[in-house]
């Protein structure tokens, strides 16, 4: 009975489900209000950005170069190593070259310069041997130098100039003279090819005068050893003769001695006419200038000076180093 009561009951519960379940899924959907529009969320305020840190001002010492920008920058300054060629003679205008060597000189007194002077006498030739340092630079050639010359001569027969043929007026010399020389060329160039220049120029310098000059006054002997001129024979005195004999000091003109026996004559300082001192004046001085290579100069030199003609030849070494790499 109870049952019976029950399922009415159930059967409408389903049912009334069922139709709500239709109806759900038939009903078309409802337009929702209008709502509000919704405040959008605030976004978190973003963090501010560090300050940049300032940029560090660049160190004053420089960077240390490669090797490839050390060279470039060496090479920018420095001029390029010089190159050795030890048969380039070229001279650099501005460069200071310096040699030392050694020179020979002859110097010739022609008996007609002598003649100027005395009569009778004879062409005189002595001999000079010297060192020397060459500077140069720019074609010019300042060459100070010592200098040593023999002044020997064997027996000289004088007449004094313009004078009768008595025998007062002849005199017989011998010089054993020697001097020391401190000279100083002036050589300008002009160069003629690459190994040859031709030189013009000047030498001065100044002697110390040393050594005996015999002053021996003659006799006329027949069958003396000494010969004039003019085919008169005479012999030395060895003492005072009579006068007339041409060994007496009245024989001779303005003689405070009697000049015999080898007789010296006494310098300047002494009261005499040997001169203690003596100058060296060459001008004109010509020559040609030879440079095969760098470290050899040969010359051939010619002048007049106050002792007469001379030529002369020297050899220098030169003192250019090679560069050192």
């Amino acid at each position: 009975m109870r049952t019976r009561t029950l399922l009415p009951f159930a059967a409408a519960s389903l049912v009334l489900l069922t139709s709500a379940g239709a109806v759900a899924q038939t009903a078309p959907a409802t337009k929702p209000t209008k709502a509000t529009k919704p405040v959008p969320k605030a976004e978190p305020k973003p963090e501010p950005k560090p300050e940049p840190e300032p940029t560090p001002e660049p160190a004053t010492t420089e960077p240390a170069a490669t090797e490839e920008s050390a060279t470039a920058k060496q090479s920018a300054v420095e001029p390029p190593p010089e190159t050795w060629d030890i048969k380039d003679v070229e001279e650099n205008p501005n460069k200071t070259y310096l040699f030392v060597g050694l020179r020979y000189r002859g110097n010739v007194v022609p008996k007609f310069m002598l003649n100027a002077f005395v009569d009778e006498g004879k062409t005189i030739y002595s001999n000079s041997i010297g060192v020397q340092l060459d500077i140069r630079k720019n074609g010019f050639s300042l060459i100070p130098g010592i200098q040593y010359t023999e002044y020997g001569t064997g027996d000289l027969l004088f007449k004094q100039k313009g004078t009768n043929d008595f025998v007062g007026n002849y005199t017989l010399v011998n010089s054993g003279l020697k001097a020391i020389y401190v000279t100083a060329d002036l050589l300008w160039s002009t160069p003629i090819n690459k190994n040859f220049a031709f030189e013009y120029g000047a030498g001065f310098g100044l002697g110390v005068m040393f050594g005996d000059l015999v002053n021996n006054w003659v006799a006329v002997d027949p069958n003396g050893e000494i010969g004039s001129d003019s085919g008169r024979r005479f012999t030395r005195c060895q003492s005072v003769g009579p006068v007339g004999s041409g060994c007496n000091k009245v024989d001779h003109q303005n003689s405070a001695e009697d000049k015999v026996g080898n007789y010296v004559e006494k310098s300047w300082a002494g009261g005499g006419s040997v001169p203690n001192v003596f100058p060296w004046i060459a001008f004109p001085q010509i020559g040609v200038r030879f440079k095969p290579i760098k470290n050899f100069v040969g010359r051939a030199n010619l002048g007049f000076s106050l002792t007469g003609f001379w030529f002369g030849f020297s050899a220098e070494y030169g003192l250019e180093q090679k560069p050192k790499p």
